[in-house]
């Protein structure tokens, strides 16, 4: 994919073909589907499908997008998911929340491993400033928010700074529950709401090691080197990278062999896998072994071009601020719960969700609607080095300042 110069890039995949055509203005707000950045989100990059390949298809203009209208209602569902089971609505546990988590690490993998393998060296300047502006912006505004409300209700201790080192840092999921995890999540800000922020660490971590495996070795692009990183990640423990890398196997995959997942047999047989994925991961001890399986039989089975609509693209674009900002309704209405009688479980849970979708929705059109729409004429190869080094620095400074704090203070 081009990612750095203007015009066209034709690539030839078995019979298919696809046309890279950078964006337009006209594409800005129905952009949420083929390539999400933290899998939430709107797409950087329009991509065009065609039948056969040809030079008379080459140089023909672009056709409308190929997209994947039940990514837009799987991001909603899996963000909707993690917000009722915050409120109480869902019962919150490894088969609900951190599932549908590991549904949005295995299409993560998936797309942004797509973008990857069909990418070059040169190109990874407007990756990063990309990712950096789809995920910074929204997840640096979600954080202000919730480090300003509890440093006006809370006392600021050396924990609270640590906790906000690890947030800004994309280290949270290594160190921000050691040494015990009920004592750290007492400890954070506003009793644990940010505790959420981990998966984000986890996505930015998978943008900056993906690209170093992918286009830094010479078998990076292969299916069986991402199937290994899988197994490997996983005998580890290391569920949620599993998930990530899982999407990225299918992806080199679909890279080398097409659309295999559309076929008849592929969706008989996903639906066979998701299902025993399913049965597995419910036993004791086995939800680290079915979860990434059973995340990427889903993503593929919604991995079905069509025409997205209106309601689904708004859907997609606001699970990205909901999964961030929906403490903020839980927040609110806790506080009004206090004074009203009446309103209780579950009349108050469904009423913080239904607030969750219009604070999403908000943030979406005050944040991630004006950077997305407005991020283009900033770009430039050097600010795309620059964000590019910048991440790398602040996970290393992470991760030094965790692995500091565990061995002088644990």
């Amino acid at each position: 994919m081009d990612f750095s110069e203007p015009g066209p890039l034709s690539l030839s995949i078995n019979e298919n073909s696809l046309r890279i055509a950078p964006k337009d203005a006209r594409h800005e707000e129905r952009d949420a589907s083929i390539s999400s950045a933290s899998t939430f989100g709107p797409a950087d990059y329009l991509i065009t499908r065609h039948d056969q390949i040809g030079p008379e298809i080459l140089a023909a203009p672009s056709r409308p997008a190929a997209e994947y209208p039940l990514f837009d209602w799987l991001r909603f569902s899996l963000a909707s998911i993690v917000a009722l089971g915050h409120e109480g609505i869902v019962p919150h546990s490894d088969v609900t929340g951190n599932l549908s988590v590991q549904v949005f690490f295995a299409l993560s993998g998936w797309l942004i491993g797509s973008i990857l393998i069909r990418s070059s060296i040169k190109q990874l300047p407007r990756f990063f400033f990309n990712r950096a502006t789809r995920i910074w912006v929204p997840y640096f505004f979600a954080i202000g928010a919730l480090y300003t409300v509890s440093a006006l209700r809370e006392p600021i201790t050396g924990r609270w700074l640590e906790f906000l080192f690890y947030d800004l840092s994309f280290t949270h999921n290594w160190f921000s529950l050691r040494p015990d995890a009920a004592a750290a999540l007492a400890e954070m800000p506003l009793k644990g709401t940010g505790n959420g922020f981990w998966s984000i660490s986890v996505e930015e971590q998978f943008y900056l090691v993906a690209p170093l495996i992918i286009l830094g070795s010479r078998f990076g692009r292969v299916p069986q080197l991402w199937m290994v990183v899988s197994l490997a990640v996983l005998y580890f423990g290391l569920t949620d990278f599993a998930s990530i890398s899982i999407g990225v196997s299918a992806a080199s995959v679909q890279a080398r062999f097409g659309d295999l997942h559309l076929r008849r047999r592929s969706i008989i047989f996903l639906s066979i896998a998701a299902t025993s994925s399913l049965i597995l991961l419910v036993q004791p001890g086995y939800y680290p072994v079915g979860a990434p399986p059973f995340a990427l039989c889903i993503v593929l089975l919604c991995a079905r071009p069509g025409l997205r609509t209106q309601p689904g693209i708004l859907a997609g674009a606001i699970s990205y601020p909901m999964y961030l900002n929906h403490w903020i309704a839980a927040f609110v209405l806790n506080g009004v719960a206090k004074h009203v009688g009446w309103l209780a479980q579950p009349a108050l849970g469904f009423c913080s969700y239904g607030l969750a979708v219009i604070v999403a929705s908000c943030t979406y059109y005050l944040v991630d609607r004006n950077v997305m729409k407005n991020r283009g004429p900033y770009y430039s190869p050097t600010l795309g080095k620059t964000l590019g080094a910048l991440a790398y620095t602040l996970v290393l400074l992470g991760i030094l300042g965790g692995v500091t704090a565990s061995t002088e203070f644990y």
